[in-house]
Order: C-alpha cells, then sequence, then structure tokens
C-alpha cells in the first residue's frame, strides 16, 4: 500500500507544480501586459503586415478592437508597397482611429471569418473587407495546404465555443476545417476534435467524454502561449510618443499628384501595365495565359459559400463589415477569357450578398479598364488604394 501511494505521490507532484506555473504565468502575463499597454504603442503591431504571431493570434485582436482600431482584412493586395496603402496613409486629420491589418496570400473569406468569430472583437467593431475575384477562380476555394498554412489553432477552438455564433455556422466551419487538415495533414488533433464535433454517434459522443479532459487542457494551454506570444511582442514596441500633428487630406491634390506621377510610366504592351512590370511578370511567358480562364466558373466556386459563410458570421457577431470589390486588369482578363461579362455577373452576385444582409459595398469593379488603377494584373495601384482610402473615411464618418 505504502509504494502505491508513494507512486501517486511520484506522479502528482509534477503535475501539481505544472499547474501552479501554468496558473502563475498565466497571471504574470495579465499583470505585465496590462503595464505595457500603458506604455507601448501597439498600433504598431496591428500594422504588421503579413506576421504570423499577429494575424494567428486571438488575444491581439481583442486587444486592437478595445483600442478602436479598423480592422482591414485582406490577402496579397495588403503588401503593396506605396503611399496609399491604408497602412501608411492613415491615420489623418478628421480619423481618429489607427488601422490594424489582417491577411496574407492564400488566405480567403473562411478564414477571415474566423478573425472575428475566433477573437473576442467588440460588436461594431469597424471592418474593412478587400474581397478578390481571384478567390473565386478555383472552383474548390482554396488548396489544403494553403489552409493549413494560415490555420490557427487558438482561434479554431474560440469560433467553436463563441457563444455568439449558430450552430448552423459553426459545424459548416467545422466540415470545411476537418476537410483541409485531414487532406492537408496537418494539426490533427484539431481535424480530430472538427470530426467528433460533426458527429452524433453513440461512439463519438463517448469520446468526446474520454477526450474532454485532454481538449481543455490543449485549449486552455493555447491560450497561454498565444498571450505569451503577444506580450513578447508588446515588449518589443516602441514607447508611446505624443503624435505628431495629423496632416491635412486634400483628395483632389493627392488624385492631381497621381496623375502628375502617371505621366512618366512607359506602357507599350496590349495590357496597359506599366513596361517593367510587364516584362518582368509576364512577357515570357504570356502564351500559356491565354484562354485560360475559359472554363472558370466564379458563381459555382466554392467560395461564395465560404463569403456567405463569413457574411453570415458577421452579421451574427453584430458587425457591419464594409466591402471592398477590388478590380482587375480588364484587358488582361479578356485575354484569359474570363469575358467582362463574367465578371459584371460576380460582381452583381457578391455586391447583392452583401446588400441583402444590410453591409454597404465599394464596388470598384467599374475600373477594370483605368489605366495605372492597379499596380499589375490583380493589385491595387496608387490611385487604387487612395480611392479606397477616401471610400473609407467617407464611411465611416458619416
Amino acid at each position: 500500500m505504502k509504494k502505491v501511494v508513494d507512486l501517486i505521490i511520484i506522479i502528482a507532484i509534477p503535475i501539481i507544480i505544472a499547474v501552479f506555473a501554468t496558473i502563475a504565468l498565466n497571471l504574470f502575463l495579465d499583470k505585465n501586459i496590462e503595464t505595457l499597454m500603458k506604455e507601448k504603442d501597439i498600433s504598431v503591431m496591428g500594422r504588421q503586415c503579413f506576421d504570423v504571431v499577429k494575424d494567428k493570434s486571438s488575444f491581439d485582436k481583442k486587444l486592437l478592437s478595445d483600442k478602436g482600431d479598423l480592422f482591414l482584412l485582406g490577402s496579397s493586395e495588403l503588401g503593396i508597397s506605396v503611399p496609399q496603402n491604408p497602412m501608411d496613409f492613415f491615420p489623418f486629420k478628421g480619423v481618429d482611429y489607427d488601422l490594424s491589418c489582417f491577411g496574407r496570400p492564400f488566405l480567403q473569406s473562411l478564414q477571415h471569418a474566423t478573425y472575428l468569430g475566433g477573437a473576442g472583437v467588440n460588436v461594431n467593431q469597424k471592418v474593412v473587407y478587400m474581397l478578390s475575384i481571384q478567390w473565386f477562380e478555383d472552383p474548390n476555394a482554396i488548396k489544403a495546404d494553403h489552409f493549413a498554412s494560415n490555420f490557427s489553432d487558438v482561434q479554431f477552438y474560440e469560433f467553436l465555443k463563441n457563444p455568439k455564433i449558430s450552430e448552423e455556422n459553426k459545424r459548416y466551419y467545422a466540415e470545411r476545417v476537418y476537410g483541409f487538415l485531414r487532406a492537408a495533414k496537418k494539426y490533427q488533433p484539431e481535424a480530430y476534435y472538427a470530426k467528433l464535433y460533426l458527429s452524433s454517434s453513440v461512439f463519438s459522443k463517448a469520446q468526446k467524454i474520454a477526450l474532454k479532459p485532454y481538449y481543455e487542457i490543449k485549449q486552455y494551454l493555447l491560450s497561454i502561449q498565444d498571450k505569451a506570444l503577444i506580450y513578447k511582442k508588446i515588449k518589443d514596441l516602441p514607447n508611446k510618443k505624443n503624435r505628431q500633428a495629423l496632416k491635412e487630406v486634400n483628395w483632389d491634390d493627392e488624385y492631381a499628384k497621381i496623375e502628375k506621377e502617371n505621366e512618366n510610366i512607359l506602357s507599350t504592351n496590349q495590357f496597359n501595365l506599366d513596361d517593367k512590370t510587364y516584362n518582368t511578370n509576364l512577357k515570357d511567358e504570356i502564351d500559356k495565359h491565354k484562354g485560360e480562364s475559359k472554363n472558370v466558373n466564379l458563381i459555382k466556386s466554392k467560395e461564395m459559400e465560404d463569403y456567405k459563410f463569413f457574411l453570415s458570421v458577421c452579421k451574427e457577431l453584430g458587425i457591419k463589415p464594409y466591402i471592398v470589390i477590388q478590380p482587375v486588369n480588364g484587358w488582361y482578363y479578356d485575354f484569359t477569357e474570363l469575358t467582362k461579362a463574367q465578371r459584371d455577373e460576380w460582381s452583381e452576385t457578391v455586391k447583392k450578398v452583401a446588400e441583402d444582409s444590410n453591409f454597404d459595398v465599394l464596388d470598384l469593379h467599374g475600373y477594370d479598364y483605368k489605366k495605372y488603377f492597379l499596380l499589375d494584373r490583380q493589385h491595387l495601384g496608387k490611385e487604387g488604394w487612395l480611392k479606397v482610402d477616401e471610400e473609407i473615411y467617407k464611411h465611416f464618418n458619416k
């Protein structure tokens, strides 16, 4: 009997120490983050584009939401380096909020829904959603390995625990996550959790009960890990300083300046692109793009369902995103045979879906054939981003 007791003590002591150490770490993080928030300029963190820790965190989005930042959600266009990119253009006189960006290449509606539903963002959170037509060009929406590389386990569990989100949307999300993670062979505990979440069999219910302690401990540890990573980021941020006087923006002057700069662009190619961009990215492979999109069906892409899911989650969270329908280079898309008629249909469809949910839309699809509005085939350039800046300002300053 004594040996059994000794064995129990040997096993129990490390567990008890680990539990107390974890609780102590959590208290330490809470106290120190509260202190750092008074000293550090966390707007710098919000502006860090394509930052993996920031994007995959739940904790930082709560901090930035409480601070009153506007969330700019998108993908590769967020990294376009022009002065008119909202990350560099805001704030200015008349705008009393900073911007935080979330998104990266190969990230689409499904993960964007998790950014909002998998974090404690506030009701009426300001959100601008940069919607891209290229998300809808693949019938399956997104590849499994791309989804897995952007997947956040802490956001996954927080999303499925969020009381504001309907069971219908949670099941849709769990099914999509399970399919992607199973195919990618990544995050297997989360894939299995999603599978169990979807099943109502007696065997699955028994497994849920048996595995509940494991998953609850894992979620708690993930939340502390998330907090610790953000603590490290905040600690490394610069201290707050007196904000310089905000610039005065004259929109007419800003457009005139860009128009003047555009006069120096050399363009002799059929797509009205800057020749340097064309020669670097297209010239040597142009033949393979001829007619490559003639069989694309934008409306029947799985992304359309994910987009509707994103809007539904926003509605349940009490968030009214400002949807920005981004344009493309019309001459190039005609060349690939994704025709204007098809693009018109797509634009009207995604616009109607948003407006049916009482969400406002900025439709820039009409700029498909405006020279230099974009930087390349798909990404906004100086004038494109300036137009977005202006409309964001008008929309949130009504």
